[in-house]
């Protein structure tokens, strides 16, 4: 009788083992800019270079890959290019887009961008 209680004691303590949920860690994780980049999708809030811009890049949207791949999508059109990160010489981090396009709208996001926030 005795071996059966603690074979039964040891049974469900196995099982609760089993079928609790360990949670990952990530007390004092930080996510990288790369993995802040290819979680989401992007827009265009504001654009201005002389004038207001902004009405150009309406609906659209930029996609990040992890391969340094990069997407510009609107209304059915994707425009494809690279991107890396860097660092200047002030030390601010640095996104730098590379689209494959003549379309001169576009064109104004083959730039190296600070990045503020």
């Amino acid at each position: 009788m005795k071996n059966s209680r603690v074979f039964l004691t040891a049974f469900v303590l196995f099982i609760s083992l089993v079928f609790i949920r360990c949670a990952p860690d990530t007390a004092g994780f930080t996510p990288t800019t790369e993995d802040v980049l290819i979680r989401n999708s992007w827009a265009v809030a504001y654009y201005y270079h002389n004038q207001d811009m902004t009405n150009s890049f309406i609906s659209s949207k930029i996609l990040f890959s992890s391969t340094g791949a990069i997407a510009y999508v609107k209304d059915g059109v994707d425009v494809f290019g690279t991107w890396s990160t860097g660092v200047d010489a002030s030390n601010n981090e640095l996104i730098t887009l590379r689209f494959d396009t003549s379309d001169p709208n576009i064109s104004e996001l083959n730039k190296s961008w600070r990045l503020t926030d």
